[in-house]
């Protein structure tokens, strides 16, 4: 009886031999597998250091663009407030250049009608003249004539 349970208790050689085969053959395949394993760990490992420098240049690069488009902003800003001064300083002088315009219009209208009053007056103060002159002559007509009568009358 102890032979039967030390048989039932033994392996057959060849499987036994099968066993540690199959076992090596796995060891094997589980050294490949955490050689590969390794590899790919330090390959993640490296893309996660580039991950985080790209991540880092990129933060860097969007705080430059940040920068550089709120110096754009408030260049445009103070170029809008710069033009919107000019075109009211432009309305300004466009109002100040009516106005003188208007002004010089009066002033023309009013040289206008001094010039014709002047012509009139010089008009007015020939025609006096001229009847000045006719009732000059007039007089020393009639006091020829008066002289003549009183040589006359005295003779």
């Amino acid at each position: 009886m102890r032979i039967a349970i030390q048989e039932e208790n033994f392996v057959r050689k060849e499987d036994y031999e099968a066993v540690v085969k199959k076992l090596e053959k796995e060891e094997e395949e589980h050294s490949k597998t955490k050689i590969l394993l390794a590899k790919e760990a330090e390959k993640l490992q490296f893309a996660l250091g580039e991950i985080e420098v790209l991540s880092k240049q990129l933060e860097r690069e969007k705080q430059i663009f940040e920068k550089a488009l709120s110096n754009v902003k408030s260049k445009a800003l103070k170029e809008s407030t710069k033009k919107d001064k000019l075109i009211s300083k432009c309305n300004e002088i466009e109002s100040h250049i009516m106005k003188q315009e208007d002004l010089l219009n009066d002033k023309e209208n009013e040289i206008k009608e001094l010039q014709q009053f002047i012509t009139k007056q010089k008009q007015t103060l020939k025609t006096q003249v001229s009847d000045l002159k006719i009732q000059k002559q007039q007089e020393s007509y009639i006091a020829q004539v008066l002289e003549k009568k009183q040589k006359k009358g005295l003779k």
